[in-house]
């Protein structure tokens, strides 16, 4: 066991690892403190609505103290950052602003958000939906390029990805970029990653890497499905990509099993 517990030390290193600020703050500090692992921290409505900046400033000190590499998940349930209906963009915006509001004070890496695009709701809206999400992001943008953090925004719904390209060419900014997350282009995308990667290519500055069976969201253990992660791996690296890689467990066990996965193995050692 003890071989084992080095072995994904050494693993963890390498990696960013998401978990939810309200579960690290509660339960998850002290593993993440003997594993060493660098935290991806997810900072939701609740956690904004409830946990004082102190608090916030505590836990990310901890993690400075400790030279561990740091990046945010931003909100993004119920939120519309191109929305059509002007009240509930507006509450997006302030929700984001909030959010981006204390970044600062965890110095991340990056910032992952969502886009929020989703073609049942807005392909016949297309021009607005991107005039109105360009106005949302932009003044976020401006704040990365002056704390020094990318903002990083991810694919969930999009079926192509024609829809980010048009955020990144309408919003010039090296610290602007895409989140590949690969479990859910397995459930969403209509579009093979091949293309995904030849039309965004130097914008993928970030990997969430989780699995599913390609029907649902199901955040399994890496090789508990069926995505193609050979595949995946095999395009980012004839790339010559970089991207900070994220693993995105919903609960502890599946964090080890993704560990165990040889193909991850494989690929997190050939990175710097």
């Amino acid at each position: 066991m003890t071989d084992k517990r080095n072995h994904f030390i050494k693993l963890l290193k390498k990696v960013q690892v998401n978990v939810p600020f309200l579960k690290l703050k509660s339960e998850y500090l002290p593993l993440v403190m003997e594993y060493g692992i660098n935290p991806e921290i997810g900072i939701d409505a609740d956690a904004l609505d409830t946990i004082p900046d102190k608090a916030f400033r505590n836990i990310a000190e901890v993690f400075k103290t400790h030279h561990r590499k740091i990046t945010l998940h931003g909100p993004f349930m119920d939120l519309v950052p191109g929305g059509l209906d002007n009240w509930l963009l507006a509450v997006t915006r302030k929700r984001l602003d909030r959010f981006f509001e204390i970044v600062p004070i965890f110095e991340p890496i990056h910032v992952v958000c969502h886009a929020g695009y989703d073609p049942c709701h807005y392909k016949a809206h297309w021009n607005k939906w991107l005039a109105n999400s360009v106005a949302t992001w932009k003044p976020h943008v401006r704040r990365a390029e002056r704390f020094g953090f990318k903002l990083l925004l991810e694919n969930v719904y999009e079926t192509h990805p024609d829809v980010h390209r048009a955020l990144f060419d309408s919003i010039s900014s090296d610290a602007l970029g895409f989140c590949l997350d690969i479990g859910h282009h397995h459930v969403f995308a209509k579009s093979p990653l091949k293309e995904w990667i030849e039309t965004l290519g130097e914008k993928i500055m970030g990997l969430h890497l989780h699995d599913n069976s390609g029907e649902e969201d199901a955040h399994l253990a890496i090789d508990k499905g069926n995505v193609d992660f050979t595949g995946l791996f095999r395009l980012i690296s004839a790339k010559g990509l970089r991207p900070t890689v994220t693993l995105e467990p919903h609960d502890e066990e599946t964090l080890w099993q993704s560990l165990a996965s040889k193909k991850l193995e494989k690929f997190i050692w050939n990175f710097p």
